[in-house]
């Protein structure tokens, strides 16, 4: 039997304490697609939308070499992630910025550009961050976004339950983005809660 690494074992740990406490990291079907981006494309200058408590910034860290800047408005699980990272061996590859990613991402991402976007983060807000982080994202860069789907109601044009319209059609605007403004070959994998795939032409 082939013996679990430390950081495997500690990633494993996080993931299901996360789980058991609702705390809301990527799927698991998003982690693979993740782990199939890292494997092909190996990013290099990273941004994340949503820390959380710091479980998949550990994952691109621990899969690749690359420098990692992540912004989380929960001062909590900020330290959480923070004190993961330290574990892992990883942090200073990651940059983790304690705010509302509205206003904070202008002061990030200033004389940046990125090869790789994960948003994960508010949903109504993916095409709002999308489009003023474009100048951000390399040509060729990939974006990664977790729940498009949004509980199976972004499908279609249906009108959503009234506490759920505002994000399920700010998604379905965020979608209709992402395939026809030609600025992307884009894709929706419709597993887990749905993911998009974009990469910038």
């Amino acid at each position: 039997m082939t013996p679990v690494s430390y950081p495997q074992a500690l990633l494993k740990q996080t993931h299901d304490y996360a789980r058991e406490r609702y705390i809301m990291i990527l799927s698991d079907e998003c982690e693979i697609v993740l782990r199939k981006i890292f494997e092909t494309y190996s990013p290099k200058r990273v941004l994340e939308i949503g820390t959380a408590i710091g479980y998949s910034s550990s994952v691109m860290a621990l899969i690749s070499d690359c420098v990692i800047d992540t912004v989380e408005k929960d001062g909590e699980r900020i330290a959480a992630a923070k004190e993961l990272w330290t574990k892992l061996g990883v942090s200073e590859r990651i940059n983790a910025y304690h705010g509302d990613a509205d206003g904070t991402l202008a002061d990030i991402v200033e004389g940046k550009t990125y090869d790789f976007v994960f948003l994960d983060g508010a949903k109504s807000a993916y095409r709002r961050q999308l489009e003023f982080l474009e100048p951000h994202i390399e040509k060729g860069g990939i974006v990664l976004c977790d729940d498009v789907l949004y509980l199976g109601l972004v499908k279609g044009d249906g009108v959503p339950p009234h506490k759920h319209r505002t994000i399920v059609n700010n998604m379905r605007g965020f979608l209709n983005y992402l395939s026809q403004s030609g600025k992307y070959d884009s894709r929706v994998i419709d597993e887990a809660n749905g993911i998009a795939v974009a990469r910038k032409k």
